[in-house]
C-alpha cells in the first residue's frame, strides 16, 4: 500500500524533548480505497522501559466508516535527516469505525534523541 504523506503546519510540544513535532489533518494519498483521519493529543515520552512511548487520538472524521487504523510517526535529527520511521495499526483488523468515533492509542518504539517529528494517520474504506 503506497500512502504519500503532505503535512500541514500546525507545530506543538513535546512533553519530554526540546523538539517540535508536526502533525496533519491533511494527508493526500494515491488509493482511493484510503481515507485520511484527524489526530490529535499526540505525545512523544521516555517510558519506564527505556523505550519511547507515542500515545494520541485519532478521530474518524469522514463520512464513510473505515478499518485498520494505521498511525505513521517519522523522526528527525536537526539536518532534517530521518532517524527512524515507524507504522503501526492502532485498531484490531476488521473492526469498524463508524464516522465521528474516536480511538486512543498507545505504543512504544525504539529510537535515539531527535528533534522533530512527523506524523498522520489513516484507514482503509469499508467497501
Amino acid at each position: 500500500m503506497l500512502v504519500t504523506i503532505a503535512f500541514s503546519t500546525l507545530l506543538f510540544s513535546i512533553f519530554s524533548y526540546p523538539s517540535m513535532g508536526q502533525i496533519s489533518d491533511t494527508l493526500t494519498n494515491s488509493q482511493p480505497n484510503i481515507i485520511l483521519l484527524s489526530t490529535s493529543n499526540i505525545s512523544i515520552t521516555d517510558s519506564a522501559t527505556g523505550l519511547i512511548s507515542v500515545t494520541g487520538i485519532v478521530l474518524n472524521n469522514s463520512t464513510e466508516n473505515v478499518m485498520n487504523i494505521k498511525f505513521d510517526v517519522t523522526l528527525y535529527d536537526a539536518d532534517n535527516s530521518t532517524i527512524r520511521e515507524t507504522s503501526r495499526f492502532i485498531t484490531g483488523p476488521f473492526t469498524v469505525y463508524e464516522p465521528g468515533l474516536v480511538e486512543r492509542f498507545s505504543f512504544l518504539m525504539s529510537v535515539e534523541d531527535f528533534d522533530h517529528y512527523t506524523a498522520g494517520a489513516y484507514a482503509e474504506r469499508v467497501l
